[in-house]
């Protein structure tokens, strides 16, 4: 990094962090709340106001109203315990037990994200069931690629505090999370339109950002890695005397190398650089009503895609083909959000959720077809492009929920809409400049820091925008306090407008659906909870098949049956899920067209298997995660690939996490010393569709060790901490290197 980079940062980040300190001691603090860090202990709801009665008035009462400190009781103070959450609002939109919950639906809390030392998205995803991360390898671009149950999650499955978050530009851009801004990460698994929407069949993963909550919160973090990774980070939040209004503010800068190294250049490596801020506050102005306003900044500068030249006999080499005074890919995001939430009475609540998300992307690099010709056979020719992308995103979701009995049933009833608009534009620069060819690449002398001049012919230049309108309804049913039945119901439209303003060209496309889930769940005394449900998906595709007709969207169904374990009073939740998953109406080449550039719609991926979790506190001090998944995924309908398993999807994977807290022991000298590790596993996967050839499966090993003493806690974490060099996958020529050890020491003081 150049060392006015550096001063940049810092001294940027350092303003953002007194400002904000002069923002918290500025309001009065209730001297009866909490002093000490609460936010992993709050769920996604614990700054929402309680249902209460009002008073009538007063006429000879002339002092101000006084509101009390926020509290969730029964919920919020037992959401979160450790690696385990109970509640969830992401399946049902409304604030119900993960037992009563009829799918597979795994929670990353905040505080198993800090135990682990997550430094990007996909890493917080590492040890869920049925997810695939990191199927392209190392990226430091903050590209988010996410596979479930076998089907693509990007951007289609990406949500943020209940909200699709899936935008998607026309070439790269698409939103990126910075993870020291989560309180906590919900992933389910399974079709999903019932509730949000488009989106493909192997489910949702909807991010919770940290909000204003009732315990005060101040935290900074110091933090230093291999690769001279460096980042300074800090959560400040509190609350006013009376109770009405809650400030939180959460900001983070980081500059780090990374393992891309260029061979021939004396240990050059692509760069990073991120800097985030996201301020938020809530003000309740009765007991029955809270507005939250939530903003965000992020920018990230990343220095190359981490894309390897196969060598001649197809195996790994050193080689990238892009170039360090060349390849840039620079990202700056911001957002504005505010949720709405009033209790007209202990039956009725109504809600609304509304995000603006923007993004302009300026990415330039080269490209290798990554074949080499028998005649140059160490030799690889190269292209460049360079883009301008900008994309932005409104989403409103409005609800009105209802708690009502009839007879022996209890019901909880949601009315809703939501709407969606997203807008994107794209100028896509050819690699040629006015007749210059970008130079080769030669693997046994690499060549890099040849001056490369930006591509100026335009080759793309587009514009999308696509609303969606959704309406939807859902019961839950309760009967004698066990037998819970779910049933949900939506239907949507989709306009879609896409215009070439090289060819003056537009097409517009119309698209409905209607989509549902029925669930029923038994719950024991014991804790012990069989479910089955049902439910479906629709997604848009691009394009016409032969007769000029636009592509129906595919179309996700599921037959789900499991059980969910939580013993009563205690710490721990066990999960099995069985699940029959088909998508319908995948593009299949249509055999009649010469030129292979037809497809019909003709194509069915069906994916079958068993998924198993376990977050479980197993002794005082000593907690574990542990995942298995199982996957047959195979194309049972398609023109070529018949019977063959889709690229980069594993059959088998497998992980687990043991973490002990050493003052469970009472030895004095022992108190504040924490130890942990974990394992994953990740079966072979095909490299092409016709299935000639695979990338072999790989183990991985992390560690952590901690040690807390009054305010300071000190962590050292450890990825692959032996250092496994492994590919992740082969596609088209290029190797896709795995993530090499990371070692990472942090410094937190929380008071």
């Amino acid at each position: 990094m150049k060392p006015q980079n550096n001063i940049k940062i810092i001294s940027k980040y350092a303003f953002m962090f007194f400002a904000s300190q002069l923002m918290i001691f500025s309001l009065p603090i209730d001297s009866h709340a909490q002093s000490k860090q609460g936010s992993s202990a709050q769920s996604a709801t614990s700054s929402s106001p309680q249902p209460a009665s009002v008073p009538k008035a007063e006429s000879e009462k002339t002092d101000p109203p006084v509101f009390p400190m926020v509290t969730v009781e029964g919920k919020a103070a037992d959401e979160v315990a450790g690696y385990v959450a109970k509640r969830s609002i992401t399946a049902t939109k409304t604030d119900t037990p993960i037992l009563e919950i009829p799918q597979s639906i795994s929670v990353v809390t905040r505080h198993e994200m800090d135990m682990r030392s997550v430094q990007n998205f996909t890493e917080a995803l590492r040890y869920v069931p049925g997810v695939t991360v990191d199927q392209f390898g190392f990226d430091g671009r903050g590209f988010e690629y996410i596979l479930m149950r076998g089907f693509n999650g990007n951007p289609n499955a990406n949500f943020r505090d209940g909200l699709s978050n899936a935008a998607q530009g026309l070439f790269f851009n698409s939103f990126i999370t910075e993870t020291y801004g989560l309180e906590r990460v919900d992933v389910l698994r399974g079709p999903s339109s019932v509730m949000f929407g488009r989106g493909d069949a192997g489910g949702i993963v909807n991010r919770v950002t940290k909000r204003p909550n009732a315990n005060p919160v101040r935290e900074i973090e110091f933090q230093y890695g291999n690769f001279d990774r460096k980042r300074i980070a800090a959560d400040v939040g509190a609350v006013s005397k009376d109770g009405t209004i809650m400030f939180r503010l959460v900001t983070t800068a980081l500059e780090t190398g990374t393992q891309v190294r260029y061979p021939n250049t004396g240990g050059e490596r692509a760069q990073i650089e991120r800097f985030y801020i996201a301020p938020s506050i809530t003000w309740r102005p009765t007991n029955a009503t809270s507005i939250t306003l939530m903003g965000d900044i992020l920018q990230n500068r990343s220095g190359s895609s981490p894309f390897y030249i196969a060598a001649p006999d197809g195996s790994f080499s050193n080689v990238l083909q892009s170039d360090p005074k060349f390849s840039r890919y620079n990202t700056n995001q911001a957002s504005f959000s505010y949720q709405i939430e009033h209790h007209f009475n202990e039956a009725f609540t109504a809600r609304q959720n509304f995000r603006y998300t923007q993004q302009t992307g300026n990415f330039q690099d080269l490209f290798s077809n990554g074949f080499l010709t028998a005649d140059r056979p160490t030799f690889a020719d190269r292209g460049t492009y360079a883009t301008n992308e900008r994309l932005s995103q409104i989403v409103l979701d409005t609800h009105l929920q209802g708690k009502l009995d009839t007879g022996p049933f209890n019901h909880t009833v949601l009315l809703g809409a939501d709407w969606n608009q997203t807008n994107a534009s794209l100028k896509y620069f050819e690699g040629y400049n006015n007749g210059f060819v970008p130079p080769g690449i030669d693997l046994l002398n690499p060549v890099y820091g040849v001056p490369i001049p930006r591509p100026d012919v335009l080759g793309i230049n587009a514009k999308q925008r696509i609303d969606q309108l959704g309406f939807y309804i859902q019961d839950q049913i309760r009967y004698n306090e066990n037998w819970i039945l779910t049933l949900s119901g939506r239907y949507d439209r989709i306009h879609s407008k896409d215009n070439d303003l090289l060819s003056v060209s537009t097409t517009r496309v119309k698209d409905s659906a209607f989509t549902g889930r029925a669930g029923l769940t038994y719950l024991f005394s014991n804790g012990i909870a069989p479910y089955f449900s049902y439910s479906q998906s629709f997604l848009p595709q691009a394009g016409f098949d032969s007769n000029n007709k636009p592509f129906d969207p595919t179309r996700g169904e599921q037959f789900e049956a499991g059980i969910k374990y939580q013993p009563v009073g205690g710490r721990s939740l066990y999960t099995a899920a069985f699940f029959d998953l088909s998508k319908t109406n995948v593009l299949s080449r249509d055999p009649t067209d010469e030129t292979g550039f037809r497809f019909m719609q003709l194509g069915e991926v069906r994916s079958r298997g068993v998924e198993l979790e376990a977050r479980a506190e197993l002794l005082r001090g000593l907690n574990m995660i542990g995942s298995f998944t199982y996957h047959d995924v195979e194309n049972v309908k398609d023109t070529d690939f018949r019977g063959k398993r889709p690229v980069q999807v594993p059959t088998t994977m497998t992980s687990g996490w043991l973490d002990y807290s050493f003052g469970a022991l009472g030895i004095d000298w022992l108190r504040g010393f924490g130890l942990g590790g974990g394992v994953r596993y990740i079966g072979r996967v095909f490299n092409e569709e016709d299935n000639i050839s695979t990338t072999p499966s790989f183990t991985l090993f992390d560690a952590t060790l901690r040690y807390e003493r009054g305010p300071m806690l000190f962590t050292v974490n450890a990825s692959n901490i032996f250092n496994n060099k492994y590919i992740a996958s082969t596609f088209f020529g290029r190797h896709y290197l795995g993530t090499e050890r990371t070692v990472i020491g942090t410094l937190a003081f929380r008071f």
